[in-house]
């Protein structure tokens, strides 16, 4: 492993790949570089600090000529180094990791750290039973109501949990135990959970203890362990809230393809913008690494040693802001092949909610047509990378409707309709509406059943006379389209 950087999340930080490729060194060596003040211990009665001799071992045999040297960088602009060394003491090879030069215990970043090793998945029964000691310390009650609330909202349960602590030569930690099992009775799963609990909850009360807490880091060896698919993803959004609630940084490693999945889908939106994604790869021979969302499918490929095989989206979904706007604009590309199906979407959302959630990355709006109404036009702009269509004119549909039906001949086709709906009929109906929104709505609604399904008699008949302008929005929904069929992908690992 040599030459490797990546980026932190905001939140999180996911470290994934096959066995070998160094994931759990990576998590000793960044802990490795934080120690904290002494006056404060975290819910697991330790300091908040990682040694990397609790992570890992460096060998005799092959690590007795490397030395190895990483840098942290922070966002402040500073930045921290670390290099190992070799060392031999009573006759013995010893290995170190200087952190900012060798100064013993004062080159390190003060910041509280906690590492979750996979020694919490030791279970009980494989301990002996006279190390193991149970109840000697208590929970706030109100930290016991939270761990309670957490442990629910991981499980999709809702059990009375009552945390119990439980101290072996291997644990110290409290178990979620009910009336009908206690600590000796819990699954792997449930332990595992009760840990990282623990955990966030250490970092929680450290922020209410002490008015200079600014952020910790926590990290947390295979997450997914023992936690089937659903208590994974519900683990995430916890993680994700309270890495928020408290400033706390969040990097953990995983094999887990139904995680990863998850990530990499839209139903896990809320993740993007504060999680980034590492991928350590050794299928080439020496490990590489590769970071963001757009390498989760090639993850999983490696993962499962298969190809990603790679289809274009088959069904793209449209958006609009009314029932008005989504007939307007059906009628103009009707009969148009994009090279998907559409997929248009009964929503009633504002332009201004809109142009909220596509400022604040709402993923779902990149991969989809987003149909606003021309009245918006000098609020929002088009651009190469949103996904933003504009109806002709710069009125509401409703407004545009009534100016072109006042501007039709009384001879013009259109008039000649089974339904008499003559220009006369139309200007005795339109007469003392007012110009409001909610009036021309109601409007336009009464009339629509005189000029065909989805008012399609009256908006072809304003294409064949306004092509321009309709070919505007053909081209700008053609160019989306492309834009969203060349970068989204669906892939698939499937033979």
């Amino acid at each position: 492993m040599s030459n490797l950087d990546f980026d932190f999340g905001s939140i999180l930080t996911v470290i994934a790949g096959g066995n070998g490729t160094g994931k759990t060194s990576m998590l000793g060596i960044i802990g490795h570089i934080f120690k904290y003040s002494n006056a404060y211990y975290n819910l697991f009665n330790e300091r908040f600090e990682t040694k990397y001799s609790a992570v890992f071992r460096f060998s005799d045999t092959h690590d007795v000529t490397e030395t190895y040297s990483y840098q942290l960088f922070f966002e402040n602009g500073t930045n921290k180094n670390a290099a190992s060394r070799i060392v031999t003491e009573n006759g013995r090879i010893r290995h170190r990791i200087d952190v900012g030069g060798r100064i013993r215990g004062g080159g390190k970043v003060s910041k509280p750290v906690i590492f979750l090793s996979l020694k919490r998945l030791l279970p009980l029964a494989q301990e002996n039973e006279r190390n193991i000691k149970l109840g000697l310390q208590t929970l706030t009650p109100e930290l016991a109501v939270e761990y309670n609330e957490i442990y629910n909202e991981v499980f999709s349960t809702t059990e009375t949990i009552n945390p119990v602590h439980t101290k072996s030569s291997n644990k110290n930690s409290f178990s979620p135990t009910t009336a009908n099992f206690d600590s000796h009775g819990i699954s792997a799963g449930q332990d595992n959970i009760g840990h990282i609990i623990l955990a966030l909850l250490s970092f929680k009360k450290l922020k209410q203890d002490n008015l200079n807490y600014d952020g910790g880091l926590l990290l947390i060896d295979e997450l997914d362990a023992t936690l089937y698919p659903a208590a994974q993803k519900n683990l995430m959004k916890v993680m994700l809230r309270i890495g928020r609630e408290v400033n706390l940084q969040i990097v953990f490693t995983t094999h887990s393809s139904d995680l990863l999945n998850f990530l990499s889908s839209k139903k896990a939106a809320q993740f993007k913008h504060s999680t980034n994604f590492v991928s350590l790869s050794n299928s080439l021979g020496s490990v590489k690494v590769q970071q963001g969302f757009s390498e989760l499918e090639n993850l999983l490929a490696d993962l499962n040693h298969e190809a990603v095989r790679s289809i274009r989206p088959k069904k793209v979904n449209f958006y609009f802001e009314d029932y008005e706007a989504s007939c307007f604009y059906k009628n103009i590309i009707n009969e148009i092949d994009f090279g998907c199906e559409k997929s248009y979407k009964n929503l009633s959302i504002s332009c201004g909610t809109y142009k909220t959630l596509i400022d604040k990355g709402f993923e779902e709006f990149f991969r989809s047509v987003v149909v606003l109404d021309g009245d918006f036009k000098s609020t929002f702009n088009q651009t190469d990378t949103n996904n933003v269509v504009f109806l002709p004119g710069t009125l509401r549909p409703e407004n545009v409707v009534k100016e072109f039906l006042q501007g039709l001949p009384e001879n013009d086709p259109f008039w000649n309709n089974p339904a008499q709906y003559t220009k006369r009929v139309f200007l005795n109906n339109i007469n003392g509406v007012s110009d409001d929104r909610e009036a021309m709505k109601r409007w336009f609604n009464s009339e629509i059943e005189f000029w065909g399904q989805d008012a399609s008699n009256l908006f072809l008949r304003w294409k064949e006379l306004n092509s321009d302008e309709a070919q505007i929005v053909i081209d700008r929904t053609n160019a989306i389209i492309k834009r969203i069929i060349d970068k989204f992908y669906e892939l698939s690992t499937n033979n």
